[in-house]
């Protein structure tokens, strides 16, 4: 497969039957996001229609051109907890569409099988690793606003009525992984990550129809986010409305800005040694069965 065939980028990573983390990004612009990559799994997820293509372009630009000539799997031998880390390439679908209901043709990837307390290293195993936190770090901001959403009903300026969010079914689940998400994503767990550049200059739109300024209270000695109503704060924002288009999905950007020219990013090689990694020349959904 070409890089320039590549149509979806898929994400995961699983901690014996618990998926910590599973992302998609279509080159329509159409993304999911579940998880944070660390356990306990935060199970909210997300599905952002027709979001700005610059997610699939940066990844697409990061791949290495010979990470797509054929599939590569490893396993460790032994194996007491497992972790699997999968990223997969598709493209070429054949029925017309090219999103959820797309028959893809053409599929690669890497996979990883290997016990929690694993000491395989190899560069390939690197690369995943990299590519998929530079997935992460690309959707912190949305995923953060699909939270807000979910958990305390504040729209945000990224999202629309039309994006799908999937919150655990009861209200005690529910508090658990929302208290999950904060601890690791405010914690050492993924690099000590600060939350406060995603409410920066934002207002958000309540169910009472008022805006409010998200504010980080940890004055108490507990992580809190709280909404202040937007007359107190100043601040002020348009928040775009979901425009009817006869049952075709939404399509949203962030407000705009002025375009920066990206500088451009330089490949890396990844060098496909058969000596730590298994070649296979079987489809990556193989690895599942």
């Amino acid at each position: 497969m070409e890089i320039k065939e590549v149509e979806l980028i898929v994400f995961s990573i699983k901690l014996n039957d618990d998926s910590l983390l599973y992302m998609k990004f279509y080159k329509t612009g159409t993304i999911i996001r579940q998880g944070v990559a660390a356990a306990p799994p935060v199970l909210s997820s997300g599905i952002g229609f027709n979001k700005d293509e610059k997610y699939f372009r940066t990844l697409l630009s990061l791949i290495p051109g010979n990470l797509l000539d054929r599939p590569l799997g490893h396993e460790d031998k032994i194996i007491n907890d497992s972790v699997e880390y999968v990223i997969a390439f598709f493209a070429a679908s054949d029925n017309g569409f090219t999103e959820e209901q797309a028959h893809w043709t053409k599929s690669t990837g890497v996979r990883f099988l290997l016990d929690s307390k694993s000491s395989t290293r190899n560069e390939v195993l690197g690369f995943v690793e990299r590519f998929t936190m530079q997935a992460v770090a690309l959707t912190n901001e949305w995923y953060f606003d699909i939270m807000m959403k979910g958990h305390f009903d504040m729209q945000s300026p990224l999202l629309t009525k039309n994006d799908i969010i999937t919150l655990p079914k009861s209200e005690e689940e529910k508090e658990r992984d929302y208290q999950n998400y904060i601890e690791q994503s405010v914690s050492k767990i993924n690099g000590n990550w600060n939350i406060q550049p995603f409410i920066d200059g934002k207002v958000y739109l309540g169910t009472d129809q008022k805006e409010y300024s998200p504010r980080i209270d940890d004055s108490t000695g507990n992580f809190r986010i709280l909404f202040v109503p937007r007359e107190l704060s100043g601040l002020r924002m348009h928040f775009p409305k979901a425009k009817n288009t006869n049952g075709k999905k939404t399509n949203l950007n962030k407000p705009k800005a002025k375009k920066l020219q990206q500088k451009p990013i330089k490949k890396p090689k990844v060098a496909m040694s058969a000596k730590q990694e298994v070649r296979t020349a079987r489809k990556w959904w193989e690895f599942w069965k």
